[in-house]
């Protein structure tokens, strides 16, 4: 009876020695991407500025998406529309936000932790108004995993005003 409450107690110590090894393990960022929208032309001229960041994780890994939405508009509500594009893509549920505007409050943040079990590059739609304005919207890429091999190449041309093009081949889902 004693020896088989030495190996269950040996066996517990093992199994939370392992347990604490794997949380102690940091977890591997390959990179993190950035972006904005201050550089997009719109037709309709919206306000809102959306920048964002977003780390580059291992498979079933939580990423940190920062977002911060900003306007300089002073009264009104913005209103945010944040979901994800695939069901792949964990953690993150369709949401709606109210931000009322005023003098002294023009910049929102919203974070998230997606994760996915999944190799690949998943995107989180946001669309942001204010009222009497048009939508600004936007994908946050969110990778995860070795992408590489799962990224479509795409051929880029360039315009005769030196617009840059990529063409890429479709996805399609015949049901």
């Amino acid at each position: 009876m004693k020896k088989l409450k030495t190996v269950w107690i040996v066996a517990l110590l093992g199994t939370l020695l392992a347990l604490f090894y794997f949380m102690a393990q940091p977890k591997k960022v390959y990179d993190v991407l950035k972006g904005d929208t201050t550089k997009m032309i719109q037709k309709g001229g919206s306000s809102i500025i959306i920048r964002y960041s977003s780390e580059h994780v291992d498979v079933d890994t939580p990423s940190k998406v920062h977002i911060t939405l900003s306007t300089p508009k002073s009264s009104g509500v913005l209103n945010v529309e944040v979901y994800p594009r695939k069901k792949v893509l964990e953690g993150v549920e369709h949401r709606n936000y109210k931000f009322p505007l005023n003098t002294s409050n023009r910049e929102f943040t919203i974070d998230l932790e997606p994760f996915s079990l999944k190799e690949g590059r998943f995107y989180i739609n946001i669309i942001a108004s204010v009222e009497k304005e048009r939508p600004k919207i936007l994908a946050i890429p969110v990778e995860v995993g070795d992408i590489s091999k799962n990224i479509q190449k795409s051929t880029l041309y360039k315009t005769k005003k030196g617009e840059q093009l990529h063409i890429m081949k479709a996805e399609e889902e015949i049901k």
